[in-house]
């Protein structure tokens, strides 16, 4: 945060307290300042909606909103959010009296001496605005994260205003609908049917939704559960989903078990969008997907299995850590995503005893974290901000990648068992509330003797990463330094380095604390080598032997650890370190030789990467036949489908070669037998 906003918030709250009028200009957007003043002024709010949506997209939507709250202390001239056009409102009553509607600068703008001392209820008739709206030809769906509930509707648009809401619908009688609450009526009259819905629990306006259209439903007999979607593939739907109820039944025990808390609504439901704007969407009770993300192909590889669970229990990890317990403002968005995907990764173990779990996470999180954390471009995970309308700005790889590993850090230097107490506390401490991220290290330093602060500062405060390096001093006594600290900044975690020329598994562990530290002292034989950051799972840019990353990667090394050599090829490589037919090269071997899906996709995507973005056209010109003829015949010849599928898209990828494309038209028209039956999707790509 800017020092100014940092003073005129200080400055603001000082007149509150001391009890002085300040009359507050009204500007775009929801101001940080004007939600603080918001939040100490006005409780107990209720929301009672309503919904009259025509069966005809052209059609508007005409709207009432009853918005209930409480004084805490004394009236203000007060804002509500509706970011819309004053042509919208139709009406407006204050306590029961019609009142003038003032509108400016997309709020309603209400005197304090229109308003009552303590309880008052405002009531608005409007046309819904539909800029979040989204609105299709038999369906629509809200998605009003991060602060868009009030492009739709009047309310008080900050996550820090929890309410209760009351929903009631007027639809076309051939629709179905799904929202927060539970449906407790529903009257068809002619062609229309009105539907209400229980009140929530508290919650965040972004977290309000409802979805109404043409859907088909399917109920999970064991959990109750209702699934709307719009899938017409009746055979794909069959094949997926029993699979997906029971991914969202296994996410909810688990979560019940870790957090020892129950389910916190009332039930438990979702849809799936065809187009939906994100991978899913966490209300509460009413979780939104898109629908190719949970409806797989039957040839769908272990990656998108995988995929298809952790989405399925990030989203329902946001019921417990996001909705029950909900950051102040979006500066801590990164904290309820990083819980998501933390405890996603954890969630996703018991449904694949087959995988390696820490290579999957170090796969999902590592390499796109790098991508951000390298560049010009990287912020902090906690950044600041001052208004919501800019809230779009703070999402990303650093919350959603590289939070993650800072979490799994975090726990690692407390101790897994305090880290659980820790958040069992937090949840408990802010059941139905709000907490920023300072909230939950206060509770944590509870449980652990480590020096948070110091932790807190390097890696949620700081941008960027250290920079570590092996030395050798005339003895050959080995030392580890972070060279790029230059303000002062310690990065505590720990790391393996694995010393030994001929692979024998000799690990020794390493703490980084600080760049003048000798953080490991042993005699080594001069001729030994060094692999840095062992397993990978180490944060930062390790210095490394570019002739021991680049020869050929022993297959007797278990597959973190040629994971996390092949991260090391790739950052050293784009650290301009590596020739670039070199590391081509050692692609291709890996490539040739790799037989875990996770780590042969990720190799994959750096051939596609290196092949597109870093080879000269006259290079690939020289290597395409070579190519395409290679990958044809590693894909054609391995037996496992989730290996084949991964080689399939990367020759669909790259091939370029008159034989190549041959062949590719050839599997388009199904004269060749892959070893798995192609989608629609697949030609349709093809073609």
């Amino acid at each position: 945060m800017h020092q100014h906003h940092r003073l005129f918030i200080g400055l603001f709250i000082l007149l509150c307290v001391s009890g002085c009028d300040v009359s507050r200009p009204v500007q775009p957007g929801i101001p940080l300042e004007l939600a603080i003043e918001r939040k100490n002024a006005i409780q107990n709010v209720r929301y009672d909606l309503f919904f009259d949506i025509p069966l005809e997209r052209k059609d508007s939507i005409l709207a009432k909103a009853s918005i209930t709250f409480e004084w805490i202390d004394k009236p203000i001239d007060l804002q509500l959010d509706f970011q819309t056009a004053r042509s919208a409102m139709k009406g407006l009553q204050i306590n029961g009296k019609a009142a003038e509607i003032h509108y400016e600068e997309e709020h309603i703008v209400i005197d304090a001496g229109d308003l009552g001392e303590k309880s008052n209820i405002i009531t608005v008739d409007f046309f819904a605005g539909e800029a979040a709206l989204n609105r299709n030809t038999d369906y629509l769906y809200t998605l009003f994260v991060p602060g868009r509930a009030s492009t739709c509707f009047p309310l008080f648009d900050q996550p820090d205003l929890k309410a209760i809401y009351k929903l009631e619908l007027s639809i076309p009688s051939a629709w179905k609908a799904i929202a927060n609450g539970k449906l407790v009526s529903s009257e068809t009259s002619g062609d229309k049917t009105h539907l209400r819905f229980s009140e929530t629990k508290p919650t965040s306006s972004y977290q309000f939704a409802f979805a109404a259209g043409n859907f088909l439903e399917a109920k999970d007999p064991i959990s109750g559960m209702t699934m709307l979607y719009r899938e017409t593939d009746s055979i794909k739907v069959a094949k997926n989903v029993a699979k997906i109820f029971e991914l969202h039944r296994q996410s909810l025990a688990w979560l019940k078990e870790y957090t020892g808390i129950d389910y916190p609504y009332e039930k438990f439901d979702f849809a799936l969008m065809p187009a939906f704007q994100f991978g899913g969407m966490e209300h509460p009770g009413s979780i939104f997907y898109r629908e190719s993300s949970l409806f797989l192909e039957p040839s769908a590889s272990v990656n998108e299995e995988l995929r298809r669970a952790g989405l399925i229990a990030h989203e329902t990890a946001h019921m417990w850590f996001g909705n029950l317990v909900t950051m102040k403002w979006f500066n801590d968005v990164w904290l309820k995503e990083v819980f998501a995907n933390f405890m996603a990764a954890k969630m996703v173990s018991p449904a694949f005893p087959e995988v390696n779990h820490d290579l999957r996470f170090l796969m999902a999180h590592y390499p796109a974290a790098y991508a951000i954390d390298r560049s010009a471009g990287t912020h902090p995970v906690q950044q600041p901000l001052d208004n919501l309308r800019n809230a779009g700005s703070v999402y990303g790889a650093i919350i959603y990648q590289k939070a993650p590993i800072m979490m799994r850090n975090l726990e690692t230097w407390i101790g897994v068992d305090n880290f659980q107490t820790g958040l069992r506390d937090y949840l408990k401490t802010y059941a139905y509330q709000n907490a920023t991220w300072d909230d939950l290290v206060t509770i944590l330093k509870k449980y652990t003797k480590q020096d948070l602060e110091v932790w807190n500062k390097a890696w949620i405060k700081t941008a960027g990463m250290p920079e570590i390096e092996v030395t050798r001093d005339a003895t050959s006594k080995f030392f580890v330094h972070v060279v790029n600290d230059t303000s002062g900044i310690v990065w505590p975690q720990t790391f393996d380095y694995k010393l030994d020329a001929k692979y024998i598994h000799r690990v020794q562990p390493v703490t980084v604390r600080s760049s003048s530290d000798a953080l490991l002292s042993k005699w080594i034989e001069p001729d030994m080598q060094i692999i840095p950051n062992y397993r990978g799972k180490g944060y930062g840019y390790f210095h490394s032997s570019v002739d021991l990353l680049l020869g050929e990667i022993p297959k007797e090394l278990d597959v973190e650890a040629r994971a996390g050599m092949w991260m090391s090829v790739w950052e050293t490589f784009l650290h301009g370190e590596v020739p670039v037919t070199t590391l081509f090269g050692s692609i291709l071997k890996s490539i040739d030789s790799e037989t875990d899906p996770l780590l042969l996709e990720y190799i994959a995507d750096k051939l596609s990467q290196t092949y597109w973005q870093f080879l000269l056209p006259e290079q690939r010109n020289s290597i395409s036949k070579d190519l395409d003829q290679r990958l044809f015949k590693r894909m054609m010849s391995i037996k496992d489908k989730s290996l084949k599928r991964t080689l399939f898209n990367t020759f669909s990828d790259v091939v370029s070669s008159p034989e190549g494309i041959a062949n590719l038209k050839k599997l388009w028209a199904d004269e060749i037998a892959i070893g798995f039956d192609l989608s629609e999707r697949d030609h349709i790509q093809l073609a």
